[in-house]
């Protein structure tokens, strides 16, 4: 027999048993105490009604980035019954919510007693966002136990609509000098050949089949002791494009759940995004192996473009690479500027090494080093300068020739300044 069924029998017996003594011994204190169990059978009987149990959740946002706070309000209404609530409201231990957000203030789970007066409470308490990704509220468990046992503990959950987005940080950087005229300065992006020639020249070089006759330099041509023809090349109209491919290989995830070179990656890649676009830009973006693409395109909506793909992107384990055909066709069409996001290490050289092969063009490499990540949180109070990380000359050495290697320090470097290295290593050497 069940706990909560003992107690209303042990109620009903205890006054008969007693009333029993009572009149086989004539004893007046026996009488008095038959008395108090039938005052408490009375009183259970009178709260022994199931409660209306109303529970609500308002958040102050439901768009935030990484390490900002959520403020959340919990309403707690009962009406009827008597006993002890036990509620626990958002995250739920083992969801999405639960791996994306800290408890920095208050509680999320409380315990109501209902006593005899109906209750209205509020309880209000603080998390931190800690990993970028569209959260559900999902929903607020609770748990009611009769102080009587009257029936059995009532258990339920209330489903909560709505969102939370976290975006990745963004490092808005006002300005890269150089940019808007890359032709005056660095960086020197690689025209997009979409757009007609401009008037400004770029330089002379040989000329190649399906160049205009009429920027054919005879002056040049003749002091070329192979007589070969010389042209005048011009910058073109029109935008200048920028392609970023985006490893979702396992080795991303090396570090943390919530600092590692994919998180990192997703940051820079916003970051320099916003740059690009805000000077005027095509931007695109590639995930290798596989997964979302971004066709290059400008302005603000772009932007959102890629910060929606960005949010759903995971690292995965993989066997290999290989080339996507739509973005072979697309680096040969437009001659972009290539920059791949990446972690170099002996487990992703070789896959890394199958689809740079294959790149019709150079390439930028940032690779996003997560030794001092995993250090910083085994060693606290070392500054950056006294960590030595492992030379990376020797693995650097096996990749393509037509890749250059930026190495990025995440812990001890900001996005700013890395963003200001892509710009001058763009600008002189592509």
């Amino acid at each position: 027999m069940k706990e909560t069924s003992k107690i209303p029998l042990l109620l009903v017996l205890l006054p008969i048993v007693m009333a029993a003594i009572a009149a086989l011994t004539v004893s007046k204190p026996y009488m008095l105490s038959v008395l108090f169990p039938l005052i408490i059978i009375v009183i259970a009987l009178s709260l022994g009604d199931k409660p209306t149990i109303l529970l609500s959740l308002s958040t102050d946002k439901n768009v935030m980035y990484v390490d900002d706070e959520l403020n959340i309000e919990l309403n707690v209404i009962i009406h009827g019954g008597f006993g002890l609530l036990i509620v626990r409201a958002p995250p739920i231990p083992n969801t999405s919510m639960a791996e994306g957000f800290e408890l920095v203030k208050g509680n999320n789970v409380h315990m109501v007693f209902k006593g005899f007066s109906n209750v209205n409470r509020k309880f209000t308490y603080t998390l931190r966002a800690v990993k970028r990704g569209n959260y559900s509220l999902d929903s607020i468990e609770y748990t009611y136990y009769h102080m009587l046992g009257i029936h059995e503990p009532i258990k339920g959950s209330i489903k909560l609509e709505g969102d939370v987005q976290v975006i990745p940080k963004i490092k808005i950087v006002r300005r890269v000098l150089g940019i808007v005229k890359p032709r005056q300065g660095l960086p020197r992006y690689p025209p997009s050949r979409l757009g007609p020639y401009s008037t400004e020249f770029k330089s002379v070089r040989n000329y190649v089949s399906g160049d205009p006759y009429k920027f054919i330099n005879w002056k040049a041509t003749a002091r070329n002791p192979g007589h070969k023809l010389m042209v005048n090349e011009y910058e073109r109209e029109g935008l200048r494009t920028t392609i970023i491919l985006l490893d979702v290989g396992w080795w991303m995830r090396h570090g943390t759940v919530e600092e590692n070179p994919l998180e990192y990656g997703i940051s820079l890649v916003l970051s320099l995004s916003r740059v690009l676009l805000r000077y005027g830009y095509n931007v695109g973006l590639w995930t290798i192996p596989i997964g979302p693409r971004v066709i290059p395109s400008s302005g603000m909506a772009q932007y959102y473009r890629l910060l929606r793909e960005l949010m759903t992107i995971r690292a995965l384990p993989i066997k290999g690479y290989a080339m996507d055909l739509a973005l072979y066709r697309l680096i040969q069409e437009t001659d972009p500027a290539l920059i791949i996001v990446t972690n170099v290490n002996k487990e992703s050289i070789s896959r890394l090494n199958d689809i740079i092969n294959q790149l019709p063009t150079r390439a930028l490499a940032i690779d996003i080093v997560p030794e001092t990540i995993l250090m910083r949180n085994l060693i606290k109070g070392t500054p950056c300068a006294q960590w030595v990380i492992r030379n990376r000359t020797k693995i650097y050495l096996a990749l393509p020739k037509n890749v250059k290697v930026i190495t990025w320090d995440p812990a001890c470097e900001g996005i700013g300044s890395l963003i200001a290295k892509i710009s001058t290593y763009l600008g002189r050497w592509l």
